[in-house]
């Protein structure tokens, strides 16, 4: 296995941030193209919601955590190059195409009941 670079917690933090404004963008998105759309897209936003989830931990877990995810760590180099991150996108375009991954309605629900947040009225 190559060597991975160390990046320090301000890069590890501009990296996080990138990663959450992605995020803000996609629900920025949601809002301004409508409910139609966000049901259509409501996968989509739930794989996105998994993986930020990851990047919510304080910096340091975010840190041991990633620091040896290759695909993770492809942060850097998109903001180094492209000062934008498609982080989310691009893991969710791959996730896509997994043959194991399931579109069915079930899956949504399955997800939806074990976020607890959206169970109180």
């Amino acid at each position: 296995m190559a060597k991975l670079p160390k990046y320090n917690a301000q890069q590890w933090g501009e990296a996080r941030d990138a990663v959450m404004q992605e995020y803000q963008d996609y629900l920025t998105q949601l809002r301004e193209q409508g409910v139609d759309y966000t049901i259509k897209n409501a996968r989509k936003l739930l794989i996105f919601q998994d993986l930020i989830q990851e990047w919510q931990h304080n910096l340091t877990t975010v840190m041991t955590d990633l620091e040896e995810n290759v695909f993770a760590l492809s942060v850097f180099d998109e903001l180094k190059k492209k000062k934008k991150c498609t982080l989310l996108e691009r893991a969710y375009t791959d996730m896509a195409s997994w043959s194991n991954f399931n579109p069915l309605p079930l899956t949504l629900w399955l997800e939806l009941s074990e976020d607890e947040a959206i169970t109180e009225f």
